[in-house]
């Protein structure tokens, strides 16, 4: 059912938030990153790939990494099947592009992420504010 609903979660919050007054480049951004394990009970794998995230915090632009072992729930809404769960901030969404585009966060996904990741589920979006 979670794979259902969260399409369309997703895209009410995009229809409900439409065009605001601020640019999209001088808006908070957040960048959520689910990680499925080829290997889901290897902790070596697991504190490699959290370790290499944490190191992220060196890019320019990035303001906070949160990192963290999924939380098992029985809510059924609750999708907890992914591994690793990876939450970063930005200042702009200029600066998502910076951080995609580093030369470490390109390394780190070549010779650490995708030898260790078998699926990734990525969410990015603009916090509107209160």
């Amino acid at each position: 059912m979670w794979k259902l609903v969260m399409p369309l979660v997703l895209a009410l919050l995009l229809w409900l938030t439409g065009p605001s007054v601020a640019s999209e480049t001088d808006s908070r951004t957040i960048h959520v990153v689910l990680v499925w394990l080829k290997e889901p009970g290897n902790v070596a794998h697991r504190a490699q790939v959290i370790e290499t995230t944490r190191g992220f915090s060196t890019i320019p632009g990035v303001e906070e990494i949160r990192v963290g072992k999924s939380l098992r729930s029985h809510r059924p809404s609750v999708d907890d099947s992914f591994d690793i769960g990876l939450y970063i901030t930005f200042s702009s969404t200029d600066d998502l592009q910076i951080y995609l585009s580093h030369p470490e966060h390109k390394a780190a996904q070549r010779t650490i992420l995708r030898p260790l990741v078998k699926k990734v589920v990525i969410y990015d979006f603009r916090d509107e504010g209160t």
